[in-house]
């Protein structure tokens, strides 16, 4: 009788101790679900970027085309931003190389890359300029958001004739061809204070021939006019 009770003993002692051992793992294991994190998740503040989270979701499929980025896809990521303040990035557009402001979307994969910039005329009434660089060919789009829709604008209406702007005289034939014929890379770069730049990326002064002011052109958004005016050009290496 003796030993049966002390074997009764010994199982309860055993018993005891590894209901006890599972109640001190338990915090662990759930402190490491807890900081798991999806690799295709990317951390967006949703108040400071709510413009931003907008302005993606009303524009439409013509934009990142090359990226497979279409509205549906962006207004599911503005939902799960608004909720829980990250983005699922099942397209591997900010995987490492990516500007994400309120004003400013940038990235930069092994597809091309894609530039995002707002100017704002009043609240919810915005001028979006996007440029998508895949393949070697470069597309510009400009939208205007109003009313939570978006309408499309022309390039011209809103930059002018921005290729001739960089030229001494825009009707020599010869500087024209001398332009055109070597394929102008254009390089957008958002500027400060509702300025944006553009850059001609193959030309220098040596190789211009007299024929262009510079390759760096610096343009002004006019918020009451709403197209952007000349302020600058200048070269820059």
């Amino acid at each position: 009788m003796k030993r049966i009770f002390s074997l009764f003993i010994v199982i309860v002692t055993f018993l005891f101790s590894c209901n006890n051992s599972s109640k001190q793992k338990s915090p662990l294991s759930k402190s490491n679900a807890s900081n798991f994190v999806d690799p295709d998740t990317v951390q967006i503040d949703r108040v400071a970027n709510r413009d931003m989270m907008i302005i993606l979701s009303l524009l439409p499929d013509t934009i990142a085309k090359s990226f497979k980025w279409d509205r549906r896809q962006r207004f599911r990521m503005r939902e799960t931003v608004e909720k829980g303040g990250y983005l699922v990035d099942s397209n591997q557009l900010f995987k490492s190389d990516y500007i994400f402001k309120n004003n400013h979307l940038d990235f930069n994969t092994p597809k091309g890359k894609f530039l995002l910039t707002t100017y704002q005329i009043r609240d919810g009434h915005y001028v979006i300029l996007t440029v998508e660089t895949a393949n070697a060919l470069q597309t510009v789009h400009a939208y205007e958001i109003y009313r939570s829709s978006s309408i499309d604008l022309g390039l011209t209406e809103l930059l002018g004739k921005y290729s001739l702007m960089f030229m001494n005289d825009p009707s020599n034939q010869s500087c024209l061809g001398l332009l055109y014929d070597r394929n102008p890379i254009f390089d957008f770069i958002p500027g400060e204070d509702d300025r944006l730049k553009i850059k001609i990326t193959n030309y220098d002064e040596d190789n211009a021939k007299g024929c262009l002011k510079g390759n760096l052109l610096t343009l002004k958004f006019n918020r009451i006019k709403m197209p952007f005016e000349m302020e600058s050009i200048t070269w820059e290496d």
